[in-house]
């Protein structure tokens, strides 16, 4: 990705003299790749942060006496990462010899693909995560801190209906989490890259 990066700045964008004049068009290039490589280095750092977090998911659970359900967790979130990081390749099927602001705007069309995919694990994937987890517990039935809340007379029904309770908690508190998360890593950066692309599409539309 970065190797794209700069090539499109440093050869197909220094080309843009139909765009606007040569000074004005290097401090848009410039402006551009800085908050791309930010908003670049915020995903990668959001998404390497899951592996360490499955790590403690494991370790944390089997202190507890779920180390099933530890694992399982850890799988979820791995799948996560993987999932993520598929997402990010998106961005490597923009045409690098488009000119900035072609590149830009489409640039920003996969953030809000990303952005939306992001919101729909925090609403509804986790919390399946969440109840699939309850229902795995139902199954295996380990002797943990679980376990007291699944007697041998608890019905599969129950214990659905206690994981939906805590999913649709989970669904509301994941919302709120990616409205703050989203507003304080990324509402600066990705408000920048709108101000470039509407200053950009002005100048050019001034031509």
């Amino acid at each position: 990705m970065e190797k794209s990066i700069e090539k499109i700045w440093n050869e197909a964008f220094i080309k843009e003299e139909a765009l606007i004049a040569p000074k004005i068009n290097n401090l848009y290039n410039q402006k551009s790749k800085s908050v791309i490589s930010k908003i670049k280095r915020a995903y990668e750092i959001d998404n390497k942060g899951l592996i360490p977090m499955a790590v403690i998911v494991a370790v944390g659970m089997t202190l507890f006496s779920e180390a099933i359900i530890g694992f399982y967790g850890a799988f979820l979130i791995v799948c996560l990462y993987f999932f993520n990081k598929n997402l990010l390749k998106k961005f490597k099927t923009i045409d690098v010899t488009s000119d900035n602001l072609t590149y830009l705007k489409k640039y920003k069309n996969i953030i809000n693909v990303i952005m939306k995919a992001t919101k729909k694990l925090f609403v509804f994937a986790i919390p399946l995560a969440v109840l699939s987890i309850f229902a795995l517990a139902f199954t295996i039935k380990e002797k943990s801190f679980l376990s007291k809340f699944i007697s041998s007379d608890t019905s599969f029904l129950k214990i659905i209906g206690v994981g939906l309770l805590v999913a649709l908690v989970v669904s509301i508190i994941g919302r709120i989490v990616y409205a703050i998360s989203t507003k304080i890593v990324y509402a600066s950066l990705i408000s920048k890259l709108d101000a470039i692309i509407i200053e950009m599409q002005d100048l050019k539309n001034e031509q």
